[in-house]
């Protein structure tokens, strides 16, 4: 059965797998917990606090990069080299050598390093979009004439491919070959729950759709309103709506059983803090009550620089009532808007991002909710300028710009 919880940051999506889990090890029964790489230690302790000594064995965390690891060791294939990036600039410089004059193109390229590691680079996230070098070769060639650089870089792909599975792997691979050779007994009797991620690549994907129909259960939490898109794939949810339906159709093609998703409303994450609580329903949902709160300030600024100062400002007066840097977060819409804070802010108030932690981090609304920018400490010596600071305060975007 798969099983979807979705909800908005802050909804209690996690709260609900772990007390799916509680329950099950309550009940004797076995668990597997899929979270990203860089939540594994986290999720480890949190699971022991949870669980205690008692019934932490009937859980499981894993990466997809450990899981596919564990069915490796379990069904053959774990011994097989892996390339790392040098190795992988290495082959295919001895893949473009083995093209001989069939490369044109990049003809003037063939011994540069800087040109492989590219080339790796892009066939990396090739593979990563479920892509092989057979196929990407004959999409280039149904373009036609004007595109021979794709043409060459489809026959530089599947030439490093075929000297590639003479001798190794690709990193990317082992979650692919994971899933292949993956039997059903290893997930015999247990449920799989899925957190903390926004999308999967192909081969997560592939493996995800060969775990359904072992498992017996499976519970993916996303970061949605809903499985319907009206905004057509432009919305904040968009993306998180677009992996439910690949999810759930993977669990047609397999027969197994799609229950009705668990739908979360409420702001968990901000009970003790009603202002913020509204602005998250303004960003997900596009309107709410008056956001009047003293936790919030709303503000208008004739461009991005005086937002930017402003911004400084309001840092720099918080860092002298003594609240340290990796408590602040400064959320920009986009990368150019955070280049914008650093050159024209932050530096420009002795804020240095660099020595003083000067917080910045471009990131889209609604991964906005999910992000704790922690960009290091406080330092005793901060030069604070000479500024008006009582009337330092921090914008928000209008209900306009959203």
């Amino acid at each position: 059965m798969l099983q979807l919880v979705l909800g908005p940051s802050g909804s209690g999506k996690t709260h609900t797998l772990y007390t799916r889990i509680l329950e099950r090890a309550r009940a004797g029964k076995r668990s597997i917990l899929l979270v990203p790489e860089q939540f594994t230690s986290s999720t480890e302790g949190r699971l022991y606090r949870l669980l205690g000594d008692e019934l932490s064995g009937f859980v499981t965390s894993y990466s997809f990069t450990s899981l596919a690891e564990a069915l490796l060791q379990r069904y053959g294939g774990a011994a097989v080299r892996t390339l790392d990036d040098a190795g992988r600039a290495v082959l295919i410089r001895r893949a473009v050598a083995s093209l001989g004059d069939e490369i044109v193109c990049f003809g003037r390229h063939k011994r540069s390093a800087a040109f492989c590691q590219m080339a790796a680079d892009t066939i990396r996230e090739l593979k990563n979009a479920g892509l092989d070098g057979p196929r990407f070769l004959e999409i280039a060639r149904r373009l036609g004439p004007g595109n021979e650089k794709l043409q060459e870089l489809g026959l530089i792909f599947t030439a490093y491919e075929a000297l590639l599975a003479r001798s190794a792997m690709d990193p990317e691979d082992r979650v692919d070959t994971a899933a292949r050779r993956l039997e059903p007994d290893f997930f015999a009797g247990q449920a799989v729950f899925v957190d903390e991620f926004d999308a999967f690549n192909a081969s997560k994907y592939r493996l995800l759709e060969a775990i359904l129909p072992a498992a017996e259960e499976m519970t993916v939490a996303l970061c949605a309103d809903g499985l319907a898109d009206p905004e057509q794939g432009l919305g904040l949810f968009s993306r998180a709506k677009r992996v439910a339906a690949l999810l759930l159709d993977a669990a047609r093609r397999r027969e197994v059983r799609c229950a009705a998703p668990v739908v979360l409303t409420g702001d968990e994450r901000h009970k003790t803090a009603p202002g913020l609580a509204r602005l998250g329903r303004l960003l997900w949902q596009g309107d709410c009550e008056e956001l009047g709160a003293p936790e919030i300030t709303l503000s208008s600024y004739s461009g991005p620089q005086q937002e930017a100062a402003a911004v400084a400002a309001a840092v720099q007066k918080l860092a002298r009532q003594g609240v340290p840097y990796r408590k602040m977060a400064v959320i920009c819409r986009t990368a150019e808007d955070g280049a914008i804070y650093v050159t024209n802010g932050f530096i420009a108030y002795k804020l240095n991002p660099a020595e003083y932690a000067g917080v910045v981090q471009p990131v889209t609304f609604c991964e906005a909710g999910n992000w704790s920018i922690q960009n290091g400490e406080k330092r005793e010596d901060v030069p604070f300028a000479r500024l008006d600071l009582d009337k330092a305060v921090c914008p928000v975007l209008e209900r306009d710009d959203v």
